[in-house]
C-alpha cells in the first residue's frame, strides 16, 4: 500500500495545495499530467463496455460465427481487459509518475489499522463475488471447456451453460445486499490504498468508470429480465445496502 512518509518527494509541504497536488484547484493541471492515463483508461472503458454488449457479440457472430462467440469470446475479452488494465494502464499509470508514489498525509496508528482491516476486507468480498459469480464461467473458462467438448464430439450442441446475469438472475448472497459488489469491492480497494497522488487519480478515473459502467449494465439487465430486475432495483442499492429491503431469495 505504499510506504508512509511526511513530506512530498520534492521537498515540500503535503499540506501546499499547489498546482501538483490533489488537494489543489489546478484540475486542469492535473489532467495534463496524466493525460496519457485519462486517455488510455477512457479509450479500455469505451472497449471494454462496448466488447460485453449484445449488439457487438451479434456483429462478431455475424464475422465469425454465433459458436465462437458463444464458447470463445468471453475467454479472449477477460485476459485482453486484465492486459489492458493491469499491464498497460497501470504500468502507464505509476510508471510515468514514480515521484507521485509517495503518499500526501502520516495517517495515525489506529486509522492505518482501520485501514488494513478495510483493505483485506475489499479484496475479499472481491473475492467473494467471483466466488458466487462462480469464477471458471465469469473467465469464459467453461464455456471454453464446452466449446472443445463439442468441437472433440463428448458434447451435445444446444445444451449449453446457464450464464450469470443472461439465463439467470441472482439476488442473493452478496446480490442481496449491492447489485454490483465487485465494483464496491474494487473501489473500496482504491480508497483503503495509499494516499498517494497517483492512487487518488486512479480512484477518480475507476469511481467515473464504475458509474458509467454500472448504468450501461443495468440497461443490458433490465433488456433481459424486465421487470425482475426492476424489482431487484427497488429493493437493493447499486453500491450501498438498503437496510431492511432484501429480495427474495434465489431469484432466477
Amino acid at each position: 500500500m505504499g510506504k508512509c512518509v511526511k513530506y512530498r518527494a520534492d521537498g515540500g509541504d503535503p499540506s501546499d495545495s499547489g498546482p501538483n497536488t490533489p488537494g489543489g484547484t489546478h484540475i486542469l493541471s492535473i489532467m495534463a499530467d496524466y493525460w496519457a492515463s485519462f486517455t488510455a483508461f477512457l479509450l479500455f472503458g469505451a472497449l471494454h463496455s462496448l466488447g460485453a454488449r449484445e449488439p457487438f457479440k451479434d456483429w462478431l457472430a455475424g464475422r465469425t460465427s454465433r459458436f465462437f462467440v458463444d464458447h470463445f469470446w468471453r475467454l479472449i475479452y477477460c485476459v485482453a481487459s486484465y492486459v489492458a488494465l493491469y499491464q498497460i494502464i497501470g504500468a502507464l499509470h505509476w510508471g510515468q509518475h514514480p515521484d507521485a508514489n509517495v503518499w500526501l498525509v502520516a495517517y495515525p496508528q489506529w486509522l492505518w489499522r482501520v485501514l488494513v482491516i478495510l483493505h483485506l476486507f475489499s479484496i475479499a468480498l472481491i473475492y467473494a463475488a467471483f466466488i458466487q459469480s462462480d469464477y471458471l464461467e465469469f473467465w469464459g473458462v467453461k464455456q471454453v471447456g464446452r466449446g472443445l467438448a463439442i468441437l472433440l464430439g463428448k458434447a451435445v450442441p444446444g445444451s449449453g451453460i446457464l450464464l450469470f446475469g443472461t439465463d439467470h438472475l441472482v439476488v442473493d448472497g452478496l446480490y442481496g445486499w449491492v447489485r454490483h459488489p465487485m465494483l464496491v469491492g474494487g473501489l473500496l480497494f482504491l480508497l483503503t490504498s495509499g494516499p498517494s497522488k497517483n492512487n487518488l487519480v486512479f480512484l477518480c478515473m475507476y469511481a467515473m468508470y464504475m458509474v458509467v459502467g454500472a448504468y450501461y449494465e443495468e440497461r443490458r439487465l433490465i433488456r433481459i429480465f424486465g421487470d425482475q430486475y426492476q424489482s431487484y432495483q427497488r429493493q437493493v442499492g447499486a453500491f450501498i445496502p438498503r437496510l431492511g429491503l432484501r429480495p427474495r431469495q434465489g431469484g432466477q
